[in-house]
């Protein structure tokens, strides 16, 4: 594997921008930055989702494996570094949230939540974020095999596709949280 790349570079301040403005949200008094931050990344994850899941996953199904791989390439900053900072940083801002609003509690309503942002955790960092260093150890190595890349860019848009489900779930039960409980 290469040095850092202009990728990781990119992804590396993506990260950093991502921790700061959680770090405010954290730092600040109140619920209003905190939520705000939530809910902004929570839009985020799933925009990311919506796009790698159901819009990628159809126009890339078709491409050659070159192509595939040239995309990947600049995938990588999102899929290696943004997307498992994104993931963490939403759930932490929840759990901070709900910890803040002292709404934590053994209700089956925040447990289905919790269970289903546990899973959304694990889908990122057991399967997108492997599968992408996978990628970018592919792309830096002698002999590129853009097979495996063309495989794991396809793993990694359907695993979103299943994060995307989960998190509707979660927005919907959330959603409901917030207006009737």
């Amino acid at each position: 594997m290469k040095p850092l790349q202009h990728e990781s570079i990119t992804g590396l301040i993506s990260v950093i921008v991502l921790a700061i403005v959680f770090s405010a949200g954290i730092i600040t008094p109140g619920i209003l930055v905190l939520d705000y931050v939530h809910v902004l990344y929570g839009a985020l994850w799933t925009g990311i989702d919506v796009f790698l899941g159901a819009i990628f996953f159809i126009v890339i199904n078709s491409l050659d494996n070159t192509i595939k791989a040239d995309i990947a390439r600049r995938l990588i900053p999102m899929t290696l570094y943004f997307i498992p900072a994104i993931s963490i940083f939403t759930v932490s801002s929840g759990i901070a949230l709900a910890i803040r609003e002292k709404i934590i509690s053994l209700d089956p309503l925040f447990i289905g939540i919790f269970s289903i942002a546990t899973l959304l955790l694990i889908l990122t960092i057991f399967f997108i974020l492997p599968m992408s260093l996978k990628i970018y150890q592919e792309q830096y190595s002698e002999n590129l095999d853009r097979g495996i890349v063309s495989k794991n860019l396809m793993n990694i848009s359907r695993v979103a596709t299943v994060q995307l489900i989960f998190q509707v779930a979660i927005i919907s039960l959330m959603a409901y949280l917030v207006v009737y409980a």
